[in-house]
């Protein structure tokens, strides 16, 4: 993929488009000029995601003028339940490819996986279930996408970004003793994440940030209390190939009002 100084990777799970819309995100995107955006959560169907995001219906085949969004090429994969999960990816250069699902690993009905390929580089938007009340379901998923991305990395380099639903370790959450028998932090839900990282996998962020504590998560009711208290997690992930270690430069988790989730950065030097 060809880029200047830096390719700028944002992954964001903005909690529905409508309501993310009407807060302002549009604009947010524009102006902060990612190289490309995964989004996760889109929560609509295809056509209401495509006019939302593009000004863009079935019956247009090209970005109107006025799209803020008008320089990126979509690939949407919102599933086929009505206003629940789904992803998006949005790249200033078009894909030479595009994967749905995790090939023969994992197919579903939600759009939780969308690969977008540039050259040797292969880009995972992945939205991993919630285990509140599909714990079994999560697991298996993680299974296949563990299964998945080493299967990718035998020929491409690889970046998997997403809202995993998982914190890794202690100092990814606020609450880590309350929290050691709910879904987030389970024991089984580390573990299958620490088995990505096993099979070949850096977790950006905690890379070049050892010791930093921040979170990607944040409840609603936290954000009225005072110093922003309550139960804080981070969840959402950047993973890089090691085949991309060395070109790691950045990885920060940015502030915004859009969503519960906030967005993380990933910046590649070329």
């Amino acid at each position: 993929m060809c880029y200047n100084e830096c390719m700028k990777i944002v992954s964001y799970n903005i909690n529905g488009i409508r309501a993310s819309k009407k807060n302002g995100i549009l604009d947010w995107f524009k102006d902060f000029d990612a190289d490309i955006y995964c989004i996760q959560e889109v929560r609509a169907n295809q056509e209401v995601a495509k006019k939302e995001m593009f000004n863009q219906t079935n019956q247009i085949s090209f970005f109107e003028s006025e799209s803020k969004l008008k320089d990126y090429h979509p690939t949407f994969n919102c599933g086929n339940v009505a206003g629940y999960a789904g992803t998006l990816t949005m790249s200033k250069i078009k894909p030479d490819k595009v994967l749905k699902n995790m090939n023969v690993f994992w197919q579903d009905k939600e759009g939780r996986t969308t690969t977008t390929f540039f050259g040797n580089l292969a880009v995972v938007n992945a939205y991993i279930p919630n285990g509140n009340s599909r714990l079994e379901f999560k697991m298996d998923y993680l299974k296949a996408l563990n299964s998945y991305l080493k299967f990718l990395s035998q020929n491409h380099d690889v970046i998997c970004v997403g809202d995993y639903n998982i914190a890794h370790n202690e100092i990814d959450l606020t609450n880590p003793r309350e929290c050691k028998n709910k879904s987030v932090f389970l024991p089984e839900e580390r573990r299958a994440f620490s088995e990505i990282l096993n099979s070949g996998f850096i977790d950006a962020f905690r890379f070049l940030n050892p010791t930093k504590t921040e979170y990607s998560w944040r409840s609603y009711k936290s954000l009225n209390e005072k110093e922003h208290k309550g139960y804080r997690y981070r969840i959402d992930y950047a993973l890089v190939s090691k085949s991309l270690k060395d070109k790691l430069k950045k990885c920060e988790i940015i502030d915004l009002p859009y969503s519960d989730h906030l967005p993380v950065l990933l910046e590649l030097e070329s």
